[in-house]
């Protein structure tokens, strides 16, 4: 970051918007959270107080993760319909690019066309923080841009003024226009309202793709939530250990099968479409360059890879590859044609199961496959753990973590002190020089306090 270039610096004003909007997420937090019977879930403590008062310990605790549950499901459906208004959103390609393409999308990524936000365009509060979440991990969020062609919404940004138009400074509800409703659903074909929609989603089985209806929570009645062990029950798709027998095979799917799914999926995409995998887009320091999509190196590796000879489903010493190491998994995957790829559609593998198959893929390499090479293999498969979404991360527990964040924010609750503005220019003067002692002390490690953070 260039601290001397204007943009580089946020202003007071887009503080107190981003507090603003982190408030509003806290006002429908509290709203999903306290809304008795939502998705089945009933308190068994009813009364107008809140949080616990008048009750004891462990009917405080059961109350508790009876509202974070509510909400949990909530922010998993949220995601869903991130999905789809992401995935319908601009793109100029109109189609994913291949490995061959990245050259020309760097060449004009950074381009200034965007997508004009308004109070008509703007989604709901429920995707708004999927978004945010997403924005908050630049890197990823930057894959998943170039990989699904969205560059128009990578260089719109977070529309933080229309934002803060939307919330009102006294209650924090957000309110766009009274026809965005409409044109949200003629757009995605979903409520504007997420209570409103269908709110059992739809699984389609990793073996014979037979779309099957399943629940987001078996945890929904008083008797289960009050056992000891409740966090290891629940066969929901919102719950951990998730279990859904598909009508046509009779296969039982589970959250880590839906995520060999998704391999299973990518590397299809990569042999026959030449898409890169997820993680093979960006190099160490997260940079997309024409230079480093440059056609010619792709050949070369692919040339390197094709030279090693196979034996006994091993690849052969391959050398001059850590010039370009993210493409290796790429054209590592394209070569090394194991058997047991084709088994992935079988009950039972694991992700760890494919780890290992790369690892055998790799394990001839000069020193075992060099650091480059195994931090792009790293790479890569960290799209997959805990994370069966077409994103580059888990999208879901990253609104729950960011939340920490935003109940910190509205216990300081800055928005309603007299001093609000001072108090902004104050941390932006900490925000500068906080990243000016990075700069001097590039090997040391700095952690930002909660009002530097914000200013991040």
């Amino acid at each position: 970051m260039d601290l001397e270039t204007p943009s580089a610096i946020p202003t007071s004003g887009q503080c107190l918007d981003h507090l603003k909007l982190l408030e509003a997420f806290h006002v429908l937090r509290e709203d999903v959270a306290t809304t008795d019977g939502l998705y089945g879930i009933y308190d068994p403590f009813v009364d107008d107080v809140y949080p616990t008062e008048g009750l004891d310990e462990k009917e405080a605790q059961l109350r508790f993760w009876l509202r974070e549950k509510r909400w949990a499901i909530f922010v998993a459906n949220a995601e869903r319909r991130y999905t789809i208004w992401f995935q319908n959103l601009p793109s100029e390609r109109g189609c994913m690019p291949g490995q061959h393409a990245l050259a020309e999308i760097s060449e004009h990524f950074e381009k200034t066309s965007c997508i004009a936000f308004d109070s008509l365009t703007l989604p709901p509060l429920d995707v708004l923080m999927v978004w945010h979440a997403h924005l908050l991990n630049p890197h990823d969020f930057l894959e998943d841009c170039i990989r699904y062609d969205k560059k128009l919404l990578w260089n719109t940004g977070l529309p933080l003024p229309i934002i803060s138009q939307c919330i009102d400074n006294q209650t924090f509800k957000y309110r766009t226009s009274e026809n965005a409703p409409d044109q949200f659903r003629r757009t995605n074909g979903l409520r504007w309202d997420s209570l409103d929609d269908d709110q059992q989603p739809i699984v389609n089985c990793p073996k014979c793709a037979q779309a099957k209806q399943v629940v987001w929570t078996t945890l929904t009645t008083t008797d289960l939530w009050r056992e000891p062990y409740y966090k290891d029950r629940g066969f929901g798709l919102a719950d951990p250990h998730f279990e859904m027998s598909c009508d046509r095979c009779f296969t039982t799917s589970t959250h880590e099968a839906l995520r060999v799914q998704k391999f299973r999926r990518d590397r299809k995409a990569l042999l026959k479409e030449d898409l890169p995998m997820p993680g093979t887009y960006l190099n160490t320091k997260g940079q997309y360059t024409a230079a480093f999509y440059d056609q010619i190196a792709c050949r070369n590796i692919k040339k390197a890879v094709e030279k090693a000879k196979h034996a006994i489903g091993r690849l052969q010493p391959i050398v001059n590859m850590s010039k370009h190491a993210p493409f290796f998994p790429n054209e590592l995957l394209k070569t090394f044609r194991s058997p047991r790829f084709e088994t992935l559609d079988k009950p039972g593998i694991s992700m760890d199961d494919i780890r290992k198959i790369i690892e055998q893929g790799i394990q001839n390499l000069p020193n075992r496959g060099l650091g480059p090479e195994r931090f792009a293999v790293r790479n890569m498969m960290s799209r997959y753990w805990d994370n069966s979404s077409i994103f580059a991360l888990d999208l879901v527990g990253a609104v729950i973590r960011q939340g920490t964040f935003g109940e910190k924010m509205h216990a300081i609750d800055w928005l309603h002190s007299p001093a609000a503005q001072s108090t902004m220019k104050r941390l932006l003067t900490k925000y500068e020089r906080y990243f000016t002692l990075l700069k001097l002390y590039p090997g040391k490690t700095a952690v930002p306090t909660l009002d530097v953070d914000l200013a991040w």
